[in-house]
């Protein structure tokens, strides 16, 4: 069992924690990698009753999770979540892809499956918190955007019901993953260089192709033609699938200006191609909103707020204008690139905490 009686001082500097809340029971999200055991460590230095919970979901779960909570001394649950995991997640992820959309699995496992049916037996088990890895922070019980730049998560996790954030906590939301790291090599976690985990977990890196083919049965491979904007031949595809907006690699087709794919169209089979302006835009329609920081979707008809298209884009400064249960976003000082169906949008405000998220229709 390690002990942890001395890292108080090495973390205090960059951590505060409610010592208020000190022997209260806490089930810590785990999943083998360096940021969730981190919080494993910091919470049981600082006197918290904690368990770890790790989720089965489509494959054996990462055994370093166990390892770790046995040198902490703490019970370790393993979470199926198997069947749950398929329908919500992958077979959603399928879907999006047959249907020309660019889908953003974390999103929809973070509301449906960490923090819905995880969350669900954490409480189960009489703990009054979850907890997880997650570089974000809560303020006045809205999400708000860590201090590591780098890694803006609250972008994933805008689809959580907001009820539900009344019983997380975010412990390294004031750190940067470099620190992180030296501080877990520092108090001994043993995953402190763990690579981190790739972007989709249910997919091996460069496999996306053959995990689409396997999982339709082959009808993800609809081969169709590459036009351009005025509906000329250009080419031919091999299944929306295996395309996304702002493509240009992998086209299969020769032309004087470099081509990106634009969009799809779906009634005809046609992937729709042009010139990189032509990605540019400068409105959008939002759908499946999520509320944070509104009473409700009225509140933000006209609302001036800043959005973003994907996790690592820069904030845009949009107005937004209500059409039934869909938004239209309008981006006020310069249009934004590669906007992508499927994908998630989302709104905050000028200190950084989310006001909703959603999706992007078209």
């Amino acid at each position: 069992m390690i002990n942890v009686k001395n890292v108080a001082s090495e973390f205090s500097k960059y951590i505060e924690f409610d010592s208020n809340k000190k022997g209260t029971k806490v089930g810590v999200a785990m999943s083998g990698g360096v940021d969730s055991s981190t919080v494993a460590y910091l919470l049981k230095q600082q006197g918290y009753d904690i368990f770890g919970v790790t989720m089965k979901t489509f494959k054996d779960e990462d055994s370093d999770a166990k390892k770790v909570c046995d040198d902490l001394g703490i019970e370790h649950y393993v979470l199926d979540v198997r069947d749950e995991f398929k329908e919500k997640v992958m077979d959603y992820f399928v879907n999006e892809y047959m249907n020309g959309r660019t889908p953003n699995p974390c999103m929809v496992c973070n509301r449906h499956i960490k923090f819905g049916k995880m969350l669900d037996f954490i409480l189960s088990k009489g703990a009054s918190f979850m907890a997880t890895g997650h570089y974000t922070k809560l303020k006045n019980g809205l999400l708000s955007v860590g201090d590591d730049s780098n890694k803006d998560q609250v972008y994933f996790l805008s689809q959580i019901q907001k009820d539900r954030l009344s019983k997380i906590i975010f412990p390294v939301g004031d750190l940067e993953k470099p620190k992180l790291r030296e501080l877990a090599k520092q108090i001994g976690v043993r995953v402190y260089s763990k690579k981190d985990s790739q972007e989709i977990c249910f997919v091996d890196d460069g496999k996306l192709k053959e995990f689409l083919i396997e999982n339709t049965k082959g009808k993800a491979q609809k081969p169709g033609n590459i036009v351009d904007k005025n509906g000329k031949i250009l080419g031919k595809h091999k299944g929306f699938s295996f395309y996304t907006i702002g493509q240009r690699k992998g086209l299969g087709i020769s032309s004087e200006e470099p081509l990106y794919v634009l969009a799809f169209d779906k009634d005809n089979n046609n992937i729709i191609v042009g010139e990189n302006e032509d990605l540019f835009k400068d409105e959008l329609t939002a759908t499946r909103l999520n509320l944070f920081s509104v009473p409700s979707l009225e509140s933000l008809d006209n609302l001036e707020c800043f959005a973003k298209t994907r996790s690592r884009d820069v904030l845009h400064k949009c107005v937004l204008k209500k059409n039934g249960d869909k938004f239209q976003v309008k981006f006020i000082d310069n249009k934004v690139r590669a906007i992508t169906p499927g994908q998630g949008i989302v709104f905050y405000n000028n200190d950084g905490n989310v006001i909703a998220g959603g999706f992007i229709e078209s």
